[in-house]
């Protein structure tokens, strides 16, 4: 778990990746990655304010399995910011269950679990708890995707990835990289797929012009205007 996605996987030069993202319906935005302050905004300096937990692996990565803890509440953003901003290096840091977001159990436990069942094949196995006292509903967006390689190494060729026919409960991405060759994900049940390239917003962050019509915050986009498809792949 990191700053390139929730309990994420890929092959040992991270060409393809997978990863898992979040919504419970409050937050302004996907929770695809750990927050954290950086060393201005902490005053113990640099300091992720999540809870996640490695909870079991074997020495060649086999079987892996991980547990991430997401609020049913709105993600306290801006208070983490402000609260540990004013407090002195003498002080204690203002974490996340400080917050209160927790209180009354108002959380999901989200394991992901990964097992090797031949160099090439994989199983992944997402599974979420409600510890909360009432029925609440979250958003699972399991997301895979080429690392962009071929914006600054000429030698790269762009990926591709598109969605074969679905149909009998099974949706089926294949994606084709020069290296790794053809590759599939298969996954259980017919959700919308949405694509998208991965390219940064270069108008949104630098104020100039996307070189590509398709950027990768799109998908964020897209998924919070309209609730009934955030039951997605893509």
């Amino acid at each position: 778990m990191g700053a390139d996605g929730l309990a994420g996987f890929s092959d040992d030069q991270q060409f393809l990746c997978f990863a898992i993202a979040l919504w419970n319906g409050v937050d302004p935005i996907l929770k695809e990655r750990l927050f954290g302050l950086t060393n201005s905004e902490g005053n113990h300096g640099e300091d992720v304010k999540e809870y996640s937990f490695y909870l079991d692996s074997t020495p060649t990565h086999s079987y892996m399995k991980g547990l991430y803890k997401y609020p049913q509440r709105a993600y306290p953003y801006v208070d983490l910011i402000e609260r540990n901003k004013r407090r002195s290096r003498a002080d204690f840091e203002y974490e996340l269950v400080d917050t209160g977001i927790f209180s009354d159990h108002r959380y999901y436990d989200v394991f992901t679990q990964y097992a090797k069942e031949s160099p090439l094949e994989k199983l992944i196995k997402i599974t979420v708890w409600n510890r909360g006292p009432d029925v609440a509903t979250l958003h699972l967006l399991p997301h895979f995707w080429f690392r962009n390689q071929w914006r600054w190494e000429e030698e790269n060729t762009k990926p591709e990835m598109h969605a074969l026919v679905q149909g009998r409960g099974m949706s089926t991405i294949a994606a084709t990289h020069q290296y790794l060759g053809q590759q599939y994900l298969h996954a259980h049940g017919v959700p919308q797929l949405l694509f998208t390239d991965n390219e940064t917003n270069d108008q949104r962050i630098f104020g100039q012009h996307n070189p590509f019509p398709f950027v990768k915050d799109g998908i964020t986009t897209m998924s919070l205007r309209e609730n009934e498809k955030l039951s997605t792949l893509g």
